[in-house]
């Protein structure tokens, strides 16, 4: 299992946050993804490397730091 915690500077409503989790979960339909809006911090245990995460939330039009 990988797990990532990130933040995403851009995730601004409840509309990011669900595309975000969708973006995860399409790479890793079992993925638990975890965000707190209020600090823009999205953290996701997953069986896909942590590349993988990371670049499925930039193809949805993301930024990760």
């Amino acid at each position: 299992m990988t797990t990532l915690s990130v933040t995403v500077p851009d995730m601004a409503c409840g509309a990011c946050v669900s595309t975000i989790t969708q973006a995860v979960q399409a790479v890793d339909p079992s993925a638990e993804v975890k965000t707190d809006l209020a600090s823009k911090a999205v953290d996701i245990t997953a069986s896909v490397t942590a590349e993988a995460l990371t670049e499925a939330i930039q193809k949805a039009g993301y930024t990760v730091a």
